[in-house]
């Protein structure tokens, strides 16, 4: 390729780069910068970490952080667990599997805002069919279910993908030798989806991190059940504690970074520790 050509292709990623630093690296820089901010009485602006000491000591925002984990536990069961659940049951191509299919991968089309509407006039006390279940206690149990029931068709494709993969041969091998279903399930299909799992599980847990629409439509004006996200808002608009807010923001962006770094060093020394065996 000359000179020329290669000039031209730069230009290609000019509208990307553009995109990424409108829309990530300025307002990630400025959200960085706004969390070592505090604005005094005069209104003079100084650098301080007293946002991050705050948070060690707010309640409120530990708890945000314990229920993104609970529900990250939550999640990994409802979409992840019953997506390769569902993978396993309707592997094999026949027309009422792929109806089914069909019917468990439609939610994941749907908004979060429409499913969460939806499930909040399901779920709202007194008009609901089935009132009391957003209440708190219950309500983050609630919410990890109806995370399930949208995303676990998505992760049943990923699956599905991954079990596609398998050499039919090596089944009709373990089947010749006796093996049970649940045998061949353990023993060949769970360790060859090892890469699948893998993927799923990196997703979902940062999904449950970047997690807001669900609770911010179906708990709308309630406090309980409080996650990073809602916090966020809350701090931001209603309290304009745009600081501490801006902290918080940090905090989460850098909780996904850590997991998605754990997520490859993880896979990095599995994949070193099957290339020695």
């Amino acid at each position: 390729m000359n000179s020329g050509a290669r000039n031209q292709l730069r230009w290609f990623y000019v509208p990307g780069l553009a995109v990424f630093l409108a829309f990530v690296l300025i307002p990630a820089s400025l959200t960085l910068l706004h969390s070592f901010t505090a604005r005094a009485a005069d209104g003079s602006i100084h650098l301080t970490t007293q946002h991050y000491r705050f948070f060690l000591t707010d309640p409120e925002g530990v708890a945000s952080f314990k229920m993104n984990l609970i529900y990250l536990a939550l999640t990994l069961v409802s979409e992840v667990g019953l997506g390769l659940g569902l993978a396993l049951l309707l592997q094999k191509d026949s027309k009422l599997n792929l109806w089914v299919r069909l019917a468990c991968f439609s939610p994941g089309v749907l908004s979060l805002v429409v499913i969460g509407l939806l499930f909040g006039f399901m779920f709202k006390d007194g008009i609901g069919m089935f009132p009391g279940w957003l209440q708190e206690g219950r309500a983050i149990f609630t919410i990890s279910a109806v995370s399930g029931w949208a995303y676990c068709g998505s992760y049943m494709f990923i699956f599905l993908a991954g079990l596609s993969g398998i050499s039919p041969s090596l089944l009709e091998a373990a089947q010749l030798d006796g093996c049970s279903r649940w045998a061949i399930i353990r023993r060949i299909q769970l360790p060859l989806l090892k890469p699948s799992l893998e993927a799923a599980v990196v997703i979902c847990a940062t999904g449950a991190f970047k997690a807001f629409d669900l609770f911010w439509v179906m708990l709308a004006n309630q406090d309980h059940t409080s996650i990073v996200g809602t916090l966020i808002m809350r701090e931001m608009f209603r309290f304009e504690n745009r600081e501490y807010a801006c902290a918080l923001a940090t905090m989460l962006g850098l909780c996904v970074c850590v997991l998605s770094v754990l997520a490859l060093w993880w896979k990095k020394r599995n994949d070193g520790q099957e290339v020695m065996l």
